[in-house]
């Protein structure tokens, strides 16, 4: 079965496989999951705090920054860890400064972003924020395909991250898009 689904300007396809039955789809999940833990390497990157906004977020200068969203309470997310390895590997000869940001922090300031560009707020969502120009673009890691796999997922982070450098993702602007603010 084909869905389709029409969102601010451009079209999402995804082809759902209705064929495979539900228990060998998700022993099938699970042990990708497992293959997907031992084989993403762990990623060290620079965590967004009062310390490090004014390095990340530059206001003077044009940069676009890539902010992963996570909370590092627990073990990190799986989604977290497979977006962070292959943006990191992505974005390593370019001029992009990769961080995350925590979800229970900067909730509100987060929240805006999602909403206005059609999203839900999850662990593993990125934003790509040029804060000099005020415009930003949205990744979220959740796709409706029942059938969704980690591999489709470095796939759909890799095609968000090629349309992004070549500018063909919609730029979204927020009128009052100001410095964060750790909302405790």
């Amino acid at each position: 079965a084909v869905v389709s689904t029409q969102s601010t300007g451009f079209c999402v396809t995804f082809l759902i496989n209705t064929e495979q039955p539900h228990q060998e789809r998700h022993d099938g999940q699970q042990e990708e999951q497992r293959t997907f833990r031992r084989n993403t390497p762990s990623v060290e990157l620079v965590e967004l705090g009062e310390g490090t906004i004014s390095r990340l977020l530059p206001t003077g200068k044009s940069q676009i920054s890539l902010l992963i969203v996570c909370d590092r309470r627990n073990d990190v997310a799986l989604p977290v860890k497979v977006v962070s390895a292959q943006l990191k590997e992505l974005a390593r000869s370019s001029n992009f400064q990769l961080a995350t940001v925590s979800q229970s922090k900067y909730k509100s300031w987060l929240l805006p972003f999602a909403e206005h560009a059609g999203c839900r707020l999850i662990e593993g969502s990125v934003i790509a924020v040029n804060f000099n120009k005020k415009y930003y673009n949205f990744f979220t890691p959740v796709n409706t395909c029942s059938n969704s796999s980690l591999g489709n997922l470095q796939d759909r982070v890799t095609l968000w991250f090629e349309r992004l450098c070549e500018g063909s993702l919609p730029r979204f602007n927020l009128e009052c898009m100001e410095l964060p603010t750790a909302s405790m």
